[in-house]
């Protein structure tokens, strides 16, 4: 990501900035320019379905530990939050107007740990 800030015009002034958050309304981001990108603030909170269309959770956050995103599923009937990697096998339908995705279980019938 490479970003210009009004104001932010050396090295001095980015590094000054370091470890801070910064923030913009929503609608400054352009347009995703694919159909498979996604911002992650559109993923937070999306329901999930398995792929008959049983609930499985919701998306409480998605991870980046280096090897791939990762999304954190909070199970429908509660419990213990678990991962699946967000990847067209493991996540083959997102539906970002209907607020919904659709995930294909691990074939183990095991929850991600990480």
């Amino acid at each position: 990501l490479i970003a210009t800030l009004k104001g932010v015009d050396d090295r001095n002034a980015a590094e000054a900035l370091k470890g801070r958050q910064l923030k913009l309304p929503r609608a400054k981001l352009p347009e995703t320019a694919a159909d498979d990108e996604f911002y992650i603030a559109d993923l937070i909170g999306l329901t999930v379905e398995d792929t008959e269309g049983r609930p499985v959770g919701r998306v409480a956050a998605v991870h980046d530990f280096g090897a791939g995103d990762l999304l954190e599923i909070r199970p429908a009937g509660g419990g213990a939050t678990f991962y699946l990697p967000f990847t067209r096998a493991s996540v083959p339908e997102v539906d970002i107007a209907g607020r919904r995705l659709v995930v294909t279980p691990p074939e183990d019938g095991e929850r991600g740990d990480v």
